[in-house]
């Protein structure tokens, strides 16, 4: 299973070609393509029209294009292509350019892709019988170093393939063994992508808004439960954002596991579309990203805000509309996540984030970012928040905008100073906290609880929730800690003082201390300094362990047998065990008492277990149980997905039993005398 490809947030994949000093201004490009599967190729021809005035032109198209012709006014045109550019001059007086040109996209498609960041899966173009998909980044048609202010693409397959790509559907017809479709954007934005298939089509409208479904047989019994969905989400994303920018939303399915949001569709692999919760999690997430990353395009010198804040309005507004505690859950695992993967030698500020390529840049730029919009929206307030989203969209649709940009519009719609905010944006990591001191006192009048808000290096300044738990209730006040290090605290308590907590809702981006995050798959994954150890009860190959350490992130793992690992060595390292060890004394205290769950028992079944040391020993070792070779080829794939989770069982061709042990408090929790739980 691939969720974790759409769990996250996804690539908006939606870059608009830069435009060079001096590019002609495109008024218009026609594109015609013929799609050829079983030789994977297409044949093509565009027509582009410039500017009056125009004269040096130059167009991107794929390498390994032939160029059949190059046209101006019924005559041939000279003109170079070399690495993928085509340049040429207009004559004297003329404006419009016309290509002919024929390519082959076979990308090869891996059976069963192994885990991991990439949500293209290496596939950036390819053409087959199966489906085809043309990512914008593959030049598949000849690319002005502008967006054309019209564009029209005319798509012809094999009769029964249907093809999708931007814009309008303007016709639709099979005639002479030949489907054809006939696409118009009345306002492009980026590089083209367009995908076909053997579809079965359906169609409807709602919110104000032309929706599709492109599905394959199998699963085109899912369409209405995917049409009403979008409907639901566009109809409250309209409310929040304003009116939809593109001509349709179509959902899409793809032969491979990929998770896009494009201008007008998205495009989810077949495997996932038949997962019930992608309807609310993936779909939405995708559907967000209509207003923010593909109808405002991102301006990548000050980083790329949109995943943070698609993160935001989606996979979390989402579970906060169904519960506050859901809400803060959710919270808390961003914070978890980061402390868990992102490390000193990882680390990069939000700026720097383009997009994902390994769980620690998912957990910055998709996770950090989200906390920093939840921070503005806890400062300003919804009405500020949401009337700035909806400004924002008004003045930038089909342009780019940066983090400036959007600080900008928070300030005009809140009137407050967000100057406080700019350095998670701009720094590597957060404010690391910690209690220290707390008293408690009873008085003439109550109580009176005291102490210091610590802060390691970098410090950075901001309110920081506490939260005072007492015989008469609750209290939480923020409590200010400066940019230069740490914050002395007074509160008056109503009762007898129980527990004092530091941000216990994760309202606020901070890094965890060590003993507030919990071991996970995530721990794993995070580790700098893993080594592999293959025990004498490892059923699978080393080859296979190594394939599995892989999946987790930590292919450059050490991998030694149980013999070899030396005491100091085990010591100063996390360890993943192949099997159970031989010496108890390399499992942390308490481990004997786990509960096997069948991993001991051979045959289809996987456990995977991480537990932490005890103070004063750091980090943590896993044990990684497969029944069989078989075992951990089905189910060792599996185990990235569930980054949140300590323990997990697998058998019967699914995840049977998921867990979590709870961490210790760290510095963020003091319990006072007479606290009962």
């Amino acid at each position: 299973m691939l969720s974790s490809l759409l769990f996250m947030l996804l690539l908006a994949f939606s870059a608009e070609p830069a435009a060079a000093s001096g590019a002609a201004a495109v008024l218009s490009q026609d594109i015609a393509v013929t799609l050829d599967p079983p030789r994977h190729e297409l044949g093509g021809e565009s027509r582009i029209a410039f500017a009056p005035g125009s004269r040096k032109v130059r167009l991107r198209l794929a390498k390994q294009a032939r160029v059949d012709s190059v046209r101006c006014a019924g005559r041939d045109l000279p003109f170079t292509f070399r690495s993928g550019a085509i340049e040429l001059e207009l004559p004297q007086g003329e404006t419009s350019v016309a290509l002919a040109y024929h390519a082959s996209f076979n990308d090869q498609v891996a059976r069963h892709p192994a885990a991991g960041e990439d949500p293209s899966y290496g596939v950036n173009a390819t053409i087959g019988s199966e489906g085809t998909f043309l990512g914008g980044g593959a030049y598949w048609y000849p690319v002005p170093e502008q967006v054309p202010a019209s564009r029209k693409v005319t798509v012809s397959a094999p009769a029964g393939t249907e093809a999708i790509t931007f814009g309008a559907r303007l016709a639709r017809e099979t005639s002479a063994g030949v489907t054809r479709s006939v696409w118009q954007e009345t306002r492009p934005v980026g590089g083209l992508s367009l995908c076909a298939g053997p579809y079965l089509v359906e169609e409807r409208k709602a919110a104000g808004i032309t929706l599709y479904s492109y599905f394959y047989r199998d699963n085109a019994q899912l369409a209405p439960r995917y049409l009403d969905a979008a409907a639901k989400y566009l109809t409250l994303y309209q409310e929040l954002f304003g009116p939809y920018p593109f001509e349709k939303f179509a959902v899409v399915e793809n032969f491979f596991p990929t998770g896009y949001g494009f201008p007008s569709f998205t495009l989810l692999g077949g495997s996932v579309i038949k997962l019930p919760f992608i309807v609310d999690t993936s779909l939405p997430h995708e559907i967000a990203h209509s207003w923010w990353g593909n109808g405002i395009d991102v301006d990548l010198s000050e980083g790329n805000w949109c995943e943070g804040l698609v993160t935001y309005l989606a996979d979390y507004l989402l579970k906060e509309r169904r519960s506050q505690a859901e809400a803060a859950e959710y919270r808390r695992q961003l914070l978890i996540d980061y402390a868990s993967l992102v490390t000193t030698e990882n680390d990069f500020p939000l700026t720097a984030f383009v997009s994902r390529n390994d769980p620690a840049s998912r957990a910055i730029g998709y996770g950090k970012a989200a906390m920093v919009f939840h921070m503005i929206r806890s400062r300003i307030g919804d009405e500020a928040f949401f009337s700035a989203l909806r400004e924002l969209a008004r003045q930038r649709m089909y342009r780019s905008a940066s983090w400036s940009d959007l600080l900008a519009a928070f300030v005009r719609a809140s009137g407050q100073d967000l100057a406080p905010i700019r350095p998670l944006i701009e720094r590597k990591g957060g404010a690391r906290l910690a209690l220290s001191g707390a008293q408690s006192r009873r008085l003439a009048t109550g109580w009176q609880v005291t102490g210091t808000l610590r802060q390691s290096p970098p410090y950075f300044g901001q309110d920081v929730p506490l939260r005072l738990e007492t015989a008469a209730g609750a209290l939480t006040r923020p409590v200010p800690v400066p940019a230069q290090g740490a914050a002395s605290f007074d509160l008056a308590a109503p009762g007898q003082p129980q527990r004092l907590l530091l941000d216990p809702d994760a309202e606020i981006f901070r890094v965890l201390s060590p003993g507030e995050i919990p071991a996970t798959v995530n721990s794993i994954k995070g580790a700098g300094n893993l080594i592999g150890v293959i025990t004498r009860n490892c059923r699978v190959e080393r080859g296979s362990f190594r394939a599995f350490l892989a999946s987790l992130s930590q292919g450059k793992a050490a991998v030694v047998d149980e013999a070899d690992l030396k005491p100091g060595q085990a010591a100063r390292h996390d360890l993943l065990f192949c099997g159970l060890p031989g010496d108890p004394a390399l499992l942390p205290a308490g481990a004997e008492t786990i509960s096997r769950g069948g991993a001991t028992e051979q045959g289809d079944t996987l456990t995977f277990t991480v537990l932490q040391r005890s103070a004063p020993e750091q980090g943590v070792v896993a044990l990684f149980e497969p029944g069989s070779p078989a075992a951990a080829v089905q189910y060792g794939p599996k185990v990235t997905h569930y980054g949140k989770y300590g323990y997990l069982l697998f058998s019967g061709g699914a995840n049977r039993r998921k867990a979590t042990a709870p961490p210790a408090d760290g510095g963020a929790v003091v319990r006072f005398p007479g606290y009962a739980p």
